[in-house]
């Protein structure tokens, strides 16, 4: 595990479920002591930064919406 608390090499999905695996963290909270909050807030963080990053990498490879010839829309 990194110290973000996310295990190396840890993928989540992109979308809604990758933002859900990335909140389930939480969960654990209300069993947890105090002292170990900040860690699940970061590991909670960690995930959703990489689902965000995902998101735009995939937008990055998407061709463009308009059907890519210009002057259509």
């Amino acid at each position: 595990m990194t110290d973000s608390g996310i295990a190396a090499g840890e993928h989540y999905a992109s979308g809604a479920d990758g933002v859900q695996a990335a909140l389930s963290p939480l969960g654990r909270l209300a069993h947890a002591p105090v002292s170990e909050h900040v860690g699940v807030f970061e590991q909670v963080l960690a995930g959703l930064e990489a689902v965000l990053a995902s998101v735009e990498d995939a937008g990055e490879r998407q061709p463009e919406a308009h059907g890519g010839r210009d002057g259509d829309q």
